[in-house]
């Protein structure tokens, strides 16, 4: 048993004296392998004036078909609301005014539906979150999970809805992390 331990502190300071050799290597490798790779510059697109608003049709996509033939679908209403009789014959009427965002949309039954965000407006983009909670318990436990939205005019005529959701927590020194990113992309529809 003494054998093992003396084997066991021969490795920890044979692996500590090698860490405190290759730390830039190592330091540079967790640096590079947290960035964004493929950023999209989007400083070219049009600022959203301080009050906005338009009109443009969702679209309901498939996203998989299992083997029962249970078919799965997404769209950003959907996705906002969580509702999933919305009808995608109407379009949906977006308005933005300061730092408030109202969405409007009918569902199966014609009844219409207003869902209001507050939001904060950058250079180019009006960014609004659905979901946002953090726990923490300093050093012992941290925990993250949010959904952010970011609108932005490419043109007159196209808008973009971009969605980032992250979930993340640490337990002491070790954690991890989930995220992803989509793109909605819409016609605006001509003023009546």
């Amino acid at each position: 048993m003494k054998k093992r331990i003396e084997n066991f502190y021969g490795f920890q300071k044979h692996l500590v004296r090698r860490l405190k050799q290759n730390w830039p290597v190592l330091f540079v490798f967790c640096i590079t392998s947290c960035t964004i790779q493929n950023k999209i510059n989007r400083d070219g697109y049009k600022s959203i004036p301080p009050k906005f608003s338009g009109k443009f049709y969702d679209q309901l996509d498939t996203l998989h078909v299992r083997y029962d033939n249970q078919i799965f679908t997404s769209s950003l209403i959907k996705k906002i609301s969580n509702i999933d009789n919305v009808d995608y014959l109407k379009p949906i009427q977006i308005d933005i005014k300061d730092k408030e965002l109202f969405l409007s949309y009918s569902d199966a039954r014609s009844k219409r539906h207003v869902l209001k965000f507050y939001g904060k407006r950058y250079k180019n983009k009006f960014v609004f979150y659905t979901n946002y909670q953090t726990i923490s318990f300093p050093i012992i436990f941290i925990s993250k999970e949010m959904t952010r939205y970011s609108i932005y005019l490419p043109s007159d005529k196209e808008i973009i809805f971009e969605m980032y959701s992250v979930n993340e927590a640490a337990l002491l020194f070790f954690g991890g992390d989930t995220s992803h990113s989509s793109d909605n992309k819409f016609k605006l529809l001509p003023n009546e």
